[in-house]
């Protein structure tokens, strides 16, 4: 029996994620694997895709010819030039619906503010800060030569020259550098991060990235140190927050936070904090109203003419009820995707 499904594809760096729903916005379908983006890093990403693509039909148990509409927000999509690797993405045989793409950043705005105009602020794998002004231009911090060293491997690389400059004084949060690292002292440690800066790129943010929960985690239970780098991150997201502010004609902008780290405990508060305390309320930190996976979805029910306002309803209803998804992809717990 066939039943009209819309697709929504979230391709990050480390995970792609693939939600299907039907037009009633029950989610039928969540899946995660492997990431599906920056193709030039990443060379199993069209295949990445294509399995998680083909996990979600079969947990959603609809077929190719159900999918009547297919938006994908792919981190590395920055210009037109690259859409000659990113329409390579979602060309998988059978899947012949209308297809959109666009930068992550776009479905996580979808996602996270609906279809109002704020800024989201993004610090996981990869960091960035966009919005949507009140006459719908998409902006980011990029447009604005700034970049925030708020990503997961940042964390880690700042943590390591704190350490490795004699600012760290205390055992207990050195000790689990050492050995996650394998390094038996600081000497060893200064050896071995010369060496991980000669991986290639993806390996490289992998194993720097996979320690942040651990520097996130240290700093909210009051290390000097971790709470300095922490400190650092956020005050580098709350630049780009407000070099977007000047783009929005309303005196008081929403603004949503994104990625492990930026919804990790103690870099959440630290923005919400410095935010909170500028001169004259300018700034609303709001909760993301669904994850990016979602957002695309909601841009894949306008790809096909659904009244975006009841798939928003929908979406709001029924997701939090879904047994595989979780929002909560924090920096000290990353929930499983999949029974």
């Amino acid at each position: 029996m066939e039943k009209n499904c819309l697709m929504g594809i979230d391709g990050g760096g480390t995970y792609t994620r693939v939600a299907i729903v039907n037009t009633e916005g029950k989610l039928l379908a969540c899946i995660r694997r492997p990431g599906g983006a920056f193709l030039w890093k990443n060379a199993n990403a069209n295949e990445n895709v294509c399995l998680a693509v083909s996990a979600a039909m079969k947990e959603a148990d609809c077929a190719f010819g159900d999918v009547i509409a297919l938006t994908a927000g792919i981190a590395g999509y920055d210009q037109k030039k690259d859409l000659r690797w990113v329409h390579k993405l979602t060309k998988i045989q059978g899947l012949r619906c209308p297809k959109e793409h666009v930068n992550d950043a776009v479905i996580a705005l979808r996602g996270s503010l609906l279809f109002k105009p704020g800024i989201i602020a993004i610090a996981g794998t990869g960091s960035v800060i966009a919005g949507i002004t009140e006459v719908g231009k998409f902006i980011r911090n990029y447009d604005f030569h700034h970049y925030a060293n708020s990503a997961a491997c940042n964390l880690t690389y700042n943590s390591v020259c704190k350490i490795l400059a004699g600012e760290a004084d205390e055992t207990e949060f050195v000790g689990e550098f050492l050995r996650y690292f394998g390094a038996k002292d600081i000497a060893a440690l200064k050896a071995l991060h010369d060496k991980n800066y000669g991986m290639n790129d993806v390996k490289k943010m992998k194993l720097f990235g996979d320690f942040a929960p651990t520097v996130t985690a240290a700093a909210q239970n009051g290390s000097r140190l971790a709470g300095q780098v922490c400190i650092q991150a956020a005050a580098e997201l709350v630049v780009g927050i407000r070099l977007l502010y000047d783009s929005f004609t309303s005196n008081f902008v929403s603004v949503a936070l994104v990625g492990s780290v930026a919804n990790s405990t103690f870099i959440k508060n630290a923005i919400s904090k410095i935010l909170q305390e500028e001169e004259g309320a300018r700034y609303a930190v709001v909760e993301s109203a669904l994850p990016p996976v979602l957002g695309a979805v909601l841009m894949a029910a306008q790809l096909a003419k659904i009244e975006p306002e009841t798939m928003q309803r929908h979406l709001l209803e029924n997701y939090h009820a879904h047994p595989y998804y979780s929002l909560s992809d924090s920096c000290e717990t990353l929930e499983p995707l999949e029974q």
